[in-house]
């Protein structure tokens, strides 16, 4: 999985994060309601949530007025005309049948007849809140015949989804969701919100819905579990936060400037992210939607259009000379695809043209010519064709558009790629992509060539209403006659969303989902307690974690695992199942495998706060612990390149802690002398205690083995618990491994064990009353004195270490 670029957010977009969805076309009458700040009084969260304003279009439409009642006079004419709406769709499904009233409601929302196939487009997001306003009036089942068609026309439909946001129904679904009782229409809703959050996610959503999550006198709110449901979604975003949305409609695109001179000598590139939504009512034998026109007054030019869901590129010079190519290449609908062409000019001889999709060669072709016009490219459009039509528009999304005055090579295209469809700047700054590129793609992108062969960058940032700024370097060459802005036509916007990834850097970081581990023990509205919680809590983080380099630096600069350890180790164990094992197991196999200045710190704290924490796991299902010891003697052993990032003195400390107090055979407090931990609760019979002590000293044995240096301190531990611990069965079995690592590796051991008095474990071993533990006592010794010179054996009889 590919890490997604984050940049920093600026103190505008935290401001403009207020408002669910920030667009540069203000022409929707769009319904504008003011956002609820979380507050503990729940009066004023219902007043402020049902509160609205009038939008700015209506408003303007008034005649203005210095009296200070003018505002709220038009409040109240835009209160009354949105009650008289509701009121009238109301007493139009009263008496109808399910069917028929949900067929009404639908052909609202769409403006005409509804049908799945052919119109299911909504039209105004006005109507699509004015629903929700009334929906507690309706019935179960019209609630759950409603909210089945709605989810998936806006599954269907990226301009619904939009819609859908525009209308701002976040939080009156959650209010209908705590009032509704049916399980069916909560199970919808709830997908409502989780088909909402997969488009955006802004600073006050966030925040009432982790006001929702929180419990009130230790029990969940009605439907809360289910809300976490959305979490599952979080990590699984996959395309930019910005992107310019083209409609399908007549008269959408973007108008560029003429151009006085198209850069081909060096070759060219064009390059951009793109996806398809199809209009409904489309005919595909007629349509032929156009990604881009390039072309001068005559026709002439560079052209790209789709035939069904197959590209097709086309160069025209004269009435004769027309070249068309076919990519080889299916897209599919709602997928987002970087496309690149890469043209390479040959004087001479045939120039080339390379199609490159998601980083990849899938076609190339050569063409015997080259269009040379000294014409000006004065029809240059991106989405639409010059007479605008509804058929040759294109319907669908587009991220930053560039055009380079270079051809490009396949380790740059590569590269871009890499970067991401989020990818907006200027291949100036090499710092922006240091956990996204090698080495080689950063020196061949950031040596200043590519910066400066950029023609043009239209990104839906840089956007001013109606106007897309020219976002290249101000020192590269111009090839426009004037200015390089460009224009969107009416139907077309500028949308910016939030992802989970910049809101959560907007709030504070990662930390703010900590407390929700607090709450795993309290109860649900019935009086049971919901033992999935914690793993979707678990898992959610987990992909979070892998997805995000900011998140990692927030999970380590918050010591995240350590709270997440303490939560963990006080709540029940039954929260603690295999699919929690596995999520963090799961991370770890990912921080072994990437290349990143974070993952041996967070590797440390993973290990150190949650696998290596035996008050987590000595209560867990036995089948659970099993699983964890399992997988670090066989799998975790098993990378070589861990040992370095852990410090393998920490970790025998603690794993012979655990053996010691945790994991006793024979309760120790009546020879041993201290209390032993792990007693109060349901243990392990004896016999899995002693197979789990088993794997455990599998994987201490290869920590013992792969510290750098002398194993000196590494010994001293396992010397100190042999020592301290007098039952036979205790610690009969750290005594075979530590004469295991006597006789396998005597050129380390050897040593370590004289400088460490070892001799004094050894008797005090040969004082004891079981047989077994004298004999491995002797073979210690042994093994001991065979790899002693002769000359240091005659010191120790000599100092009377030895009775011969």
């Amino acid at each position: 999985n590919e890490q997604k670029i984050e940049s920093s957010i600026d103190d505008k977009q935290l401001e403009t994060q207020s408002s669910p969805l920030s667009t540069c076309d203000n022409e929707d009458n769009l319904l504008k309601i003011p956002s609820t700040d979380i507050n503990n009084e729940e009066g004023e969260e219902g007043e402020n949530s049902t509160a609205a304003t009038v939008s700015e279009e209506n408003s303007s439409a008034l005649p203005l007025s210095e009296d200070d009642n003018t505002t709220s006079d038009t409040v109240q004419l835009e209160s009354l005309n949105q009650s008289d709406d509701t009121h009238q769709l109301l007493e139009t499904i009263a008496g109808k049948s399910n069917k028929d009233a949900s067929l009404t409601i639908l052909n609202t929302l769409v403006e005409g007849d509804f049908d799945l196939d052919k119109n299911y487009i909504i039209q105004k997001p006005k109507k699509f809140y004015e629903l929700f306003t009334i929906f507690d009036k309706m019935s179960s089942s019209l609630q759950a015949e409603i909210l089945s068609v709605i989810i998936g026309v806006m599954r269907k439909s990226e301009r619904n989804l939009l819609a859908s946001v525009d209308a701002q129904i976040y939080g009156i679904a959650l209010e209908l969701l705590n009032r509704i009782d049916d399980d069916v229409v909560a199970d919808l809703l709830v997908d409502i919100l989780t088909v909402l959050t997969s488009l955006t996610v802004n600073v006050n959503e966030l925040k009432i819905l982790l006001h929702y999550l929180k419990t009130e006198n230790r029990t969940w709110k009605k439907h809360a579990v289910k809300l976490l449901n959305i979490f599952k979604n979080f990590p699984y975003r996959y395309g930019p936060d910005e992107f310019f949305n083209f409609p399908g409609r007549n008269g959408s695109g973007i108008v560029l400037p003429p151009i006085k001179l198209w850069p081909y000598q060096n070759g060219f590139t064009i390059s951009t992210w793109f996806r398809i939504d199809p209009v409904a009512n489309g005919v595909i034998e007629k349509e032929k939607p156009y990604l881009y026109w390039f072309c001068n007054s005559k026709g002439h030019g560079y052209t790209a259009h789709f035939v069904g869901n197959c590209l097709v590129i086309s160069y025209s010079k004269l009435k004769e000379k027309a070249f068309q190519h076919c990519i080889q290449f299916e897209f599919k609908p709602r997928e987002w695809y970087m496309i690149t062409f890469t043209h390479l000019y040959q004087r001479w001889s045939k120039s080339s043209i390379h199609c490159y999709i998601n980083g990849q060669l899938v076609s190339n072709t050569f063409f015997p010519w080259s269009i040379e016009s000294a014409d000006l490219f004065d029809k240059c459009y991106i989405g639409c064709t010059p007479d605008r039509s509804d058929l040759t528009s294109f319907s669908g999304q587009l991220s930053t558009f560039y055009l380079f005055s270079l051809y490009l090579e396949p380790l740059i295209v590569q590269g871009l790629y890499k970067l991401g469809p989020a990818y907006k700047n200027q291949f100036k700054f090499e710092n922006e992509s240091a956990h996204v590129l090698n080495d080689s793609q950063r020196k061949s992108m950031y040596d200043g060539k590519l910066m400066s062969s950029i023609v043009f960058n239209y990104n839906p940032v840089a956007c001013e209403e109606k106007l897309v700024l020219q976002a290249a370097p101000k020192t590269n060459v111009s090839y426009f006659v004037h200015t390089a802005h460009a224009q969107m036509l009416s139907n077309v916007r500028s949308v910016i969303t939030y992802s989970i990834y910049s809101t959560l850097h907007s709030v504070g970081g990662i930390q703010v989902f900590f407390p929700l581990f607090g709450q795993l023990d309290h109860q649900q509205a019935d009086g049971s307690i919901n033992y999935n919680v914690c793993s979707i809590l678990l898992s959610t983080l987990c992909e979070l974690i892998e997805r995000s380099y900011t998140i990692q630096h927030q999970m380590l600069n918050s010591k995240g695992f350590l709270a997440i350890g303490y939560h963990l180790e006080k709540a029940s164990r039954q929260h603690i199942s295999m699919d929690v094992l596995n999520s963090l197991i799961s991370l770890t196999t990912f921080f072994v495998k990437i290349e990143s200045k974070n993952s041996p710190l967070l590797l440390k704290q993973l290990f150190v706060h949650i696998f290596f924490n035996p008050a987590i796991w000595i209560y867990c299902s036995v089948d659970v612990q099993m699983r964890l010891y399992t997988y670090l003697a066989i799998e975790f052993v098993a990378y070589s390149e861990i040992y370095h990032l852990l410090q393998p003195i920490s970790e025998i400390i603690q794993t012979l802690h655990t053996i010691k107090y945790f994991y006793w055979v024979v309760d120790p407090s009546h020879r041993s002398g201290f209390k032993p931990k792990g007693s109060d609760g349901n243990r392990p019979t004896r016999e899995q205690i002693i197979e789990m002590r088993r794997y455990m000293l599998l994987y201490l044995k290869q920590l013992v083995i792969s510290s750098s240096g002398t194993q000196e301190e590494e010994l001293q531990a396992i010397l100190n618990y042999l020592h301290t611990v007098h039952e036979d069965d205790n610690l009969v079995d750290v005594l075979d491994t530590t004469v295991n690592l006597m006789s396998e590796y005597p050129r380390a051991m050897v040593p370590a064990f004289d400088r460490r008095q070892g001799l004094k474990t050894v008797f005090k071993l040969l004082a004891s009353s079981s047989e077994i533990t004298r004999l491995q006592a002797l073979k210690l010794l042994g093994f001991f004195l065979q790899r002693s010179t002769v000359k240091y054996v005659q010191h120790l009889f000599i100092q009377g270490c030895i009775e011969t």
